[in-house]
């Protein structure tokens, strides 16, 4: 080293010393701002250039602006560029693959489920144990290590968890229509079926025109008979990816080939047959189902819990269009012969949110995501400016805040953090008439029997990957089939080995023996 070097050398670390307390000089870290503490609301003054990190997600009905006062304060609280690629939730799937195929992804990636997993073998996301353990306090004291081992793939902490409450679907009726026809809630089968006709038959909202149906849809048929499968004890399937599958006598056995399944269809085509379900059930989109359903076409139907509440009577102001209108929860399920009654669990992980491996600052995406899941950050996604948004969490939103929410723009943000915690509380003290509206499907939900699949949280299997959706879109038409009775109910047995040949035998068998190895268990793979 000659002269002019050593002077050099020794004049940088004599600037080193003297700044030592103030940052780290010649450091290869993150130029983002520390993260606040565990618990902590505050978050740190930004001291260098924002970081631009880039999400994609889910719409979830909302919508990106760029001029949003809630993102531009997250934002500044989080010395942050953000860009957010919010898709339709019926197209993500598609989206989300072309990207992951093509090996460039965005820095933030909400995924829906556990959908993450058929990507992980892939290298596009970072192992993130270590960068929360260190940037993420706020993540690590608000999520449960029950929550964050479910999202774990291969031994690797690929994903954070979205949790979630799994009572989220709840089946709904027209009381106003029950109390024209003087009738109760049902009880049993017997007594919904009678129900189904008397709304179809009966003239139930008394407008002199045969125009309505028993059952509607929400926009989801899988979903539209969930409570008709839980009186039966088991639950239809949801997608290529999940199926209910439940243990018995030290074995796992699927759902969509049982005898509790084939009764289940066998009442649905009976309901077919009498006409009280509407015939759009099986093609009918959401938006298409729910104007449907504002417009009184229908007197009961099953969906997400904030459907009647939220879309139908605020949204789509059903109560304008119809003022006596009365949704209720149909509050205890229907019971089965067997005394069997529930619907389906959404289970505790509702998706999970990846940082990309080539995301340029992977810390300031965790301290980002972090402050979202303090009090603070929470809050500020989901509610707005404060005093100009929402008043406080008791009292809620303001007018303004009410208008766009109604614009769906105000909280998109609030769909990568979940705080079921806080929302519970504000939720029970609030004083805002159209949040106690919501409340009493909110605690409905939670009610009821939940049928979950013995096999959530385990990864995707090979067999699952590659057979699963031929087999899911096997299932798909014959229920169909059945139900309309283009394949006669006599078929079963033969529909039943057509499932195991198609895959339905192999991504059973895999799905044990992968279940067996996650959870140190030694259980057959029963019924195929």
């Amino acid at each position: 080293m000659n002269t002019i070097q050593k002077k050099r050398s020794a004049a940088v670390a004599a600037m080193c010393a003297a700044a030592l307390t103030a940052t780290a000089c010649g450091s290869s870290g993150s130029s983002s701002p520390a993260s606040s503490p565990a618990g902590g609301s505050a978050s740190p003054a930004a001291s260098t250039a924002p970081v631009k990190l880039s999400i994609v997600q889910q719409d979830g009905g909302r919508v990106w602006k760029s001029d949003n006062p809630a993102i531009l304060e997250l934002q500044k609280k989080t010395n942050t560029i953000l860009e957010a690629n919010m898709i339709p939730s019926g197209d993500f799937a598609n989206k989300y693959n072309v990207m992951a195929a093509s090996g460039s992804i965005p820095d933030i990636s909400k995924i829906p489920n556990f959908d993450f997993q058929k990507y992980a073998d892939n290298g596009l996301f970072l192992d993130i144990q270590k960068l929360v353990d260190q940037y993420g306090p706020n993540l690590k004291k608000n999520i449960s290590e029950n929550m964050w081992d479910l999202v774990k793939y291969k031994g690797k902490q690929l994903a954070i968890p979205y949790a979630n409450n799994p009572a989220k679907i709840v089946p709904v009726v027209r009381q106003d229509w029950l109390d024209n026809l003087g009738m109760k809630l049902p009880t049993n089968l017997d007594e919904y079926e009678e129900m189904l006709k008397k709304f179809t038959f009966g003239d139930p909202d008394k407008n002199g025109a045969a125009d309505t149906y028993g059952l509607g849809s929400g926009g989801n048929w899988k979903g539209d008979f969930s409570m008709v499968f839980g009186a039966f004890g088991v639950m239809p399937f949801d997608s290529a990816d999940n199926r209910q599958s439940y243990i018995k006598d030290d074995a796992i056995y699927p759902a969509q080939i049982s005898d509790e399944y084939r009764d289940a269809i066998a009442y649905i085509k009976k309901l077919w047959d009498e006409k009280v379900i509407d015939p759009e059930i099986f093609i009918i989109k959401q938006d298409q189902a729910n104007q449907k359903l504002a417009q009184s076409k229908a007197g009961t139907f099953t969906a997400w819990w904030s459907i009647a509440p939220s879309v139908l009577t605020i949204n789509l102001k059903m109560n304008q269009i119809t003022p006596t209108a009365k949704w209720n929860p149909i509050l205890p399920a229907i019971k089965g012969p067997n005394g069997k009654s529930g619907v389906e669990s959404r289970g505790s992980i509702n998706g999970t949110i990846n940082i990309s491996a080539k995301a340029k600052d992977p810390v300031a995406a965790i301290k980002f995501l972090d402050y979202l899941a303090s009090d603070e950050g929470w809050e500020l996604a989901t509610y707005g400016i404060k005093g100009t948004h929402y008043t406080d969490l008791v009292q809620g939103r303001t007018a303004e805040g009410n208008k766009a929410m109604e614009e769906k723009w105000l909280d998109p943000l609030a769909q990568i953090i979940y705080r079921p915690d806080l929302v519970d509380k504000v939720n029970n003290a609030s004083k805002d008439p159209v949040q106690i509206e919501s409340n009493r499907f909110i605690n409905a939900a939670r009610e009821y029997n939940l049928y979950e699949d013995v096999f959530f949280g385990v990864p995707l299997t090979d067999e699952q990957k590659n057979l699963g959706p031929d087999l899911a879109k096997f299932e798909e038409e014959m229920f169909i089939k059945f139900v309309t009775g283009k394949e006669p109910l006599g078929n079963w047995d033969q529909y039943v080995e057509n499932w195991k040949k198609k895959g339905g035998k192999e991504i059973h068998q895999s799905k044990v023996k992968a279940y067996n190895e996650l959870r140190s268990k030694n259980l057959k793979a029963g019924g195929v």
